[in-house]
This record gives structure tokens, C-alpha cells and sequence, in this order.
């Protein structure tokens, strides 16, 4: 199925986008005092023990500034786009879960921290984050099938 000019250029669009959408909240998560936060917000989340949230919180950051190049700079597009969906679906999850426990979550999202109020409306927002970088993936998917090399034949009769 062929894509047309106009459909490529959103996608392109798109992926620029939410590639420094990611590199910018990168920066913002940066500091000390915005890392401690979004380490509370996962201990407050109360799936994991609280030893592991720093180090999600860090791994969670490093993620979101690899994606956000890779998306950014269009290199291993389809692995960007796969773990910007995880990295994504795991946020959308952890919201939903919150709002279902009825839990009181401070979010530093964005590198001020908010107390969330508005739980359909935050989490909507991650689904659209989530349903961008499912278009993402399908993009990528597509792109990649065009652009396989096929495999050398050999020929040994002569031998």
C-alpha cells in the first residue's frame, strides 16, 4: 500500500514532534530536585519497592532523551518507535492504575510538579501519546518492508 506525499510529511511531521517533545522533557527532568520527584511519583505508585524508583526514574529519563534523538534524527526509527511505545504505554498504565486505586499522585512531568487533580484528562493525554507512537511503530513497520535488501545468491557450479 503506497503512502502519499501529503500522509509521509505528517508522519514526518509527527515524529519530529514528539522527538523533541521527548529531548525537551529530557532537559526539563534534568535536575536533582525533578529526578527526586518523579521518584516519588513511582514510590507513591505503590507497584514497585521503593529502591527501584530512582533507578527507573533514571532509566525512564536516559530512555526518553534515546528516543527522543533517534525520532528526532530519524536513525533505528523502527527500535526508537517500539521503545517510545513501551516507555509511553508504561506511563499510560501507571496513571490508569492510579486513577482506578483512587491513589494522590504528584506528576513532574514536565519539570514542575503538579498535584494531579484531573485523572481522566491526564490519562487521555497519555493514550494520545500512546496512540502517536502506535502510528509510529506502523509507520516504521511500513518503511522498513520497502527497504529490505534482498539476500546475496552465491553461485558455486563453477566449483
Amino acid at each position: 500500500m503506497r503512502t502519499s506525499g501529503t500522509t509521509r510529511s505528517l508522519l514526518a511531521l509527527l515524529r519530529i514532534g514528539l522527538g523533541l517533545f521527548f529531548v525537551i522533557n529530557f532537559f526539563f527532568k534534568l535536575n536533582p530536585k525533578s529526578m527526586g520527584d518523579n521518584a516519588q511519583f513511582l514510590t507513591d505508585c505503590d507497584i514497585l519497592p521503593e529502591y527501584f524508583s530512582m533507578p527507573l526514574t533514571c532509566l525512564g529519563t536516559t530512555m526518553e532523551l534515546v528516543v527522543g534523538v533517534c525520532l528526532l534524527f530519524n536513525k533505528h526509527y523502527r527500535g526508537a518507535s517500539l521503545w517510545g511505545t513501551v516507555m509511553t504505554g508504561v506511563f499510560f498504565l501507571l496513571y490508569a492504575q492510579a486513577w482506578v486505586r483512587g491513589l494522590s499522585l504528584s506528576c513532574a512531568c514536565t519539570g514542575s510538579t503538579q498535584e494531579v487533580t484531573n485523572y481522566p484528562m491526564d490519562t487521555g493525554l497519555r493514550l494520545i501519546l500512546l496512540g502517536s507512537m502506535l502510528l509510529l511503530v506502523w509507520d516504521s513497520r511500513r518503511n522498513a518492508s520497502g527497504r529490505r535488501k534482498k539476500a546475496p545468491k552465491f553461485d558455486f557450479s563453477d566449483a
